[in-house]
């Protein structure tokens, strides 16, 4: 089969860059972002709970106990790496409490040059 990449011309324009965190789109830019963690934090609450499950249902095939969980010490490395995804988890969930939206969703946008 040929390959089409050589002989067709692209299309493909880089991606322009969204404005969305300055814009205000529920009347107010504390309840945007009150929102936006909300959906982030069900979002990752669900998918932990999920895993979860999955941990739990191999855990009853393999013989873990709820005993050997609670004893378990982590390693320092596994320490950090935990931190690391604590700091990743709350800057998605809880970093929209942060935005400054300060353009209504109805304002005219800049132009992107």
């Amino acid at each position: 089969m040929a390959d089409p990449g050589k002989s067709r011309p692209t299309f493909a324009a880089e991606a322009i860059p969204s404005d969305i965190k300055s814009g205000v789109f529920l009347g107010n830019s504390i309840l945007d972002n009150v929102v936006t963690c909300l959906i982030a934090m069900g979002a990752e609450l669900w998918s932990t709970k999920r895993r979860l499950k999955v941990i739990e249902a191999v855990m009853t095939k393999t013989g873990v106990t709820p005993e050997m969980i609670e004893k378990y010490v982590p390693s320092e490395a596994e320490t950090a790496e935990w931190e690391k995804e604590r700091d990743r988890f709350i800057d998605l969930a809880l970093g929209s409490l942060g935005n400054e939206g300060f353009r209504s969703v109805s304002a005219s946008f800049p132009k992107r040059g």
